[in-house]
């Protein structure tokens, strides 16, 4: 098998104690994520948020800090969705909306059953959000003063 390593950058929205989320279904069950996506060659990682917020959200985004670093290998999680060879590292920035009236599915949502939705800060973990293993930090965001980074967690 040939060995996979993907580079994501991902959006931590946060409104009214609530955070936005995408709810998606790679075809092996619907479960909520960070919107974001695939850091592309020549892109610096703040255009790569910033365009895929839009293309996800149609929303504009202001990157404002990057918070928590994580990695997921795939062959090390016994509920794995992925292939063994594969490895994802995730990059999560803290971001503002100064205006969410355009707040959609954007003109490349991640699947075609993609869901824009808000869930209560209090109300992730009872969710089907993931990874599980950030919902300690989203609550606690403001707390964070410096970039925490994670090991390898689902």
């Amino acid at each position: 098998m040939e060995k996979v390593f993907r580079h994501s950058v991902k959006a931590i929205i946060i409104k009214d104690n609530q955070l936005l989320v995408e709810s998606v279904d790679y075809g092996r069950g619907r479960y909520c994520k960070l919107p974001g996506g695939g850091h592309e060659w020549g892109e610096t990682i703040k255009e790569t948020i910033i365009r895929e917020c839009k293309e996800e959200l149609n929303v504009e985004v202001k990157p404002l800090r990057l918070v928590l670093v994580r990695d997921y290998i795939a062959k090390n999680h016994e509920q794995s969705f992925d292939l063994d060879c594969f490895h994802l590292e995730e990059l999560m920035f803290e971001c503002e909306v100064d205006d969410f009236s355009t707040l959609s599915n954007g003109y490349e949502p991640d699947d075609n059953e993609q869901k824009i939705k808000w869930i209560k800060l209090d109300d992730l973990a009872a969710s089907d959000f993931y990874p599980k293993a950030i919902i300690p930090y989203l609550k606690k965001l403001k707390d964070i003063k410096e970039t925490i980074v994670l090991d390898d967690v689902n």
